[in-house]
């Protein structure tokens, strides 16, 4: 039976063969290939970058997507550099641009559902007032423009506030009649 376990090692082997694959494409004595399939080079290089960061989304679950997206950009950075030093072939900032384009664009849209969500969820409410509810901001410090509009509680706010574990327990979840 199919887990996602299953789609997760799929898309880990998918990444590496296509990774392997682009960067032979890349480094290869084969200028002008992607011209066979009707692509420009640009177009090239931000289709092959967008679709590994998207198959790089399937096969590691539990990384940060900035940390994909920013991996994708280095390989392709990586690559670029490497092609300084090709006979037939030259690294250049385009080519790195058009990279990013197509990182920026998954990117983009791997964050569709979230925002989605918070329409559902909290329709009504600014980013701001969000970002203050927002339980894994825990103990951070709120940026400057969320602190200037929901400023921090006062000292005597505080001060009646219950310390112990038990105490906030109590507050949290009273006693049912």
């Amino acid at each position: 039976m199919l887990t996602p376990n299953h789609v997760v090692t799929t898309a880990r082997a998918a990444l590496v063969g296509g990774a392997v694959t682009a960067a032979v494409l890349m480094l290869g004595p084969w200028p002008g290939l992607e011209q066979v399939f009707g692509l420009s080079d640009k177009a090239a290089h931000a289709i092959a970058f967008g679709g590994l960061l998207a198959v790089s989304f399937l096969a590691f679950p539990r990384m940060r997507r900035n940390d994909l997206a920013i991996a994708a950009v280095m390989l392709g950075a990586s690559i670029e550099v490497a092609q300084l030093f090709t006979t037939d072939r030259s690294g250049s900032f385009g080519d790195l641009f058009a990279d990013s384009l197509g990182v920026g664009v998954i990117y983009v849209a791997s964050h569709i559902e979230n925002v989605r969500a918070l329409a559902r969820q909290r329709g009504g409410a600014t980013f701001g007032e969000i970002a203050a509810q927002d339980r894994r901001r825990g103990a951070r410090r709120l940026a400057p423009v969320i602190q200037a509009v929901f400023p921090e509680p006062s000292e005597a706010a505080e001060a009646q506030a219950p310390t112990s574990f038990a105490a906030r327990a109590a507050r949290r979840y009273p006693r049912r009649a």
